[in-house]
């Protein structure tokens, strides 16, 4: 009746990524019961079909689907709302979740009360590191970063199984159900970019924290390069955090690292 995990997949036109998705939970699932929910953003491609031969071998995968297109917010949000898990991990189509990945991920949550969310390292198909775990962007630390005082990624000290950050990628967020209902869920005022930024700064007001897993590394195929119409909607979505957490002030301070081409994820 309640598993203790509810993955959500949001994906939108990206069935071949899907299908190799949940093909890992399928190959190498977790030790811990789980459920998977695929929220299919009106894809045209064949999703739907893939989810079903999934189910064929997972006992719990359901699609859940919308012919209009929506916000990567609104459709996990609906997710969430379905979930039965004790936990909910909110994962991106195209990574590779691995089953010991998955459980210790799980148990960071599971076994400390103060994570509120938590993503294991992310690396690229080739095996090269991935960045995640930035610092929150305020106007002293983009002063910092701008005068190359500090770096907007958070190192791992040595030795570290887990390090706490500001925030995390969106590809890979997991926490306890309850408390991410009790925070509302993801901000439906942030259609995709600056989701996992606005919904990781609500975790840490909530006195959580977000922590990355040294110890664990998750394959994420993710964007190596941005193109221009990517990185400015970034930029836009990172002002807006910022005029609404700092003030106009700090929106314009964005606004202008943006511009210079020194804000860069």
């Amino acid at each position: 009746m309640h598993p203790q995990l509810s993955i959500v997949v949001f994906t939108r036109n990206d069935a071949d990524h899907l299908r190799r998705c949940l093909g890992c939970l399928i190959a190498t699932p977790p030790t811990a019961d789980f459920e998977v929910l695929v929220f299919d953003n009106a894809s045209e491609d064949d999703t739907p079909a893939v989810v079903a031969d999934a189910s064929r071998e997972l006992d719990a995968c359901r699609l859940l689907r919308t012919d209009h297109e929506t916000s990567f917010s609104d459709g996990n949000n609906r997710g969430l709302a379905e979930a039965r898990g004790r936990c909910v991990l909110f994962l991106n189509p195209d990574t590779e979740p691995v089953g010991d990945v998955l459980d210790e991920a799980l148990q960071v949550v599971r076994h400390d009360s103060a994570v509120g969310l938590v993503s294991p390292r992310l690396h690229y198909p080739g095996g090269d590191p991935q960045p995640t775990g930035w610092h929150l962007p305020t106007p002293a630390g983009l002063a910092r970063e701008r005068l190359g005082l500090r770096s907007r990624h958070v190192e791992a000290r040595p030795a570290a199984r887990l390090t706490d950050v500001g925030w995390l990628m969106g590809c890979f967020l997991l926490g306890s159900k309850r408390f991410v209902q009790d925070l509302g869920g993801f901000d439906e005022d942030f259609w995709f970019h600056g989701t996992d930024l606005e919904f990781c700064a609500r975790v840490k007001q909530a006195g959580r924290r977000v922590v990355r897993l040294e110890t664990a590394s998750l394959m994420h195929v993710g964007h190596r390069e941005w193109d221009s119409e990517r990185t400015r909607k970034s930029h836009a979505a990172t002002v807006q955090y910022l005029r609404r957490e700092h003030g106009p002030a700090a929106g314009a301070l964005g606004a202008l690292s943006a511009a210079t081409g020194r804000w860069l994820r």
